[in-house]
C-alpha cells in the first residue's frame, strides 16, 4: 500500500487510490468508522447517517451522493450535507475513504469518480478520477477496506461548512458496495508500515537461523 499525506483542506486536491489491500487491516466498518455511501447495513455513530442506496444488478453505472440522516436517495441526487464539526468530532481532522468492494469474480467493477465538496462555498476540495478497475480483490464483501482514497484533511474549514461525498462506479455485481471513513490513526504511516515489514522479515530470519541451529545439533 502507498499513502499520500495531504495538507490542510484546499481547493481540488487529487486523492491517491491505494490497494488492493491484502488482509483485513483497514476496518471493519462495524467498529472503525461511519459509512457515507453503502447499500448495506452499517454501524454508525449517533446522528451520523449515510446514503443507503438500493443495489440493482440491472444497472451498469452508479452515481451516488452521501446524505444524513440515513436515507435512500435517487441516483445522481445530492443529499443533505454533513457539517465539518460532525465529521471531525467522529474522525478528527484527517481521514481516508475506505472502499469495501462486493463484486463477483468477473472483476469488472470500475471506479470512475470520487469527490469531496464543501457545499457552503460550492468548492470541490478533493477528487479522484478513474476509470480504474477495483473489482480485482480476493476478500470482497467482508466489511474491511479493499481500497483507500486519501487523505482528506478538513483542518482550517469553518465547523459549520457543509460536506458532501460523491462516488461514481461502473459494472458492479453481486452485493452492494460500501464507502466508509477511517481515522488516519487506524492506518500505519508509510514509515511505520515499512518498519513493520522489516520487523516481520527479521523475525523470519531469526526463526530460520534457530531452526538451522537445531538441525545442526541433531545431525551432529
Amino acid at each position: 500500500m502507498t499513502f499520500a499525506w495531504a495538507g490542510a483542506a484546499s481547493a481540488d486536491t487529487a486523492l491517491t487510490l491505494s490497494g488492493p489491500i491484502t488482509g483485513n487491516t483497514v476496518g471493519p466498518q462495524s467498529t472503525s468508522a461511519p459509512c457515507i455511501i453503502a447499500g448495506t447495513h452499517c454501524s454508525q455513530p449517533a446522528n451520523f447517517g449515510y446514503n443507503n442506496f438500493e443495489q440493482n444488478g440491472n444497472l451498469t453505472a452508479y452515481d451516488m451522493w452521501s446524505t444524513t440522516p440515513t436515507a435512500e436517495i435517487l441516483d445522481g441526487t445530492k443529499g443533505t450535507p454533513y457539517s465539518v464539526a460532525q465529521l471531525t468530532d467522529v474522525l478528527g481532522n484527517t481521514f481516508v475513504v475506505a472502499i469495501d468492494v462486493n463484486t463477483t469474480g468477473a472483476a469488472g467493477e470500475t471506479l470512475r469518480l470520487f469527490e469531496v465538496w464543501d457545499t457552503t462555498t460550492n468548492t470541490r476540495l478533493y477528487h479522484y478520477n478513474g476509470d480504474t478497475v477495483i473489482g480485482n480483490v480476493n476478500n470482497n464483501g467482508n466489511g474491511y477496506a479493499d481500497w483507500t482514497l486519501g487523505i482528506v484533511n478538513l483542518a482550517g474549514l469553518p465547523s459549520t461548512d457543509g460536506i458532501l461525498f460523491h462516488a461514481q462506479w461502473l459494472n458492479a455485481s453481486d452485493g452492494a458496495e460500501s464507502f466508509f471513513l477511517v481515522n488516519t490513526n487506524a492506518i500505519p504511516e508509510p514509515e511505520t508500515y515499512a518498519m513493520m515489514l522489516v520487523g516481520f522479515g527479521l523475525l523470519g530470519f531469526v526463526a530460520r537461523r534457530r531452526k538451522q541451529g537445531r538441525a545442526n545439533v541433531v545431525s551432529a
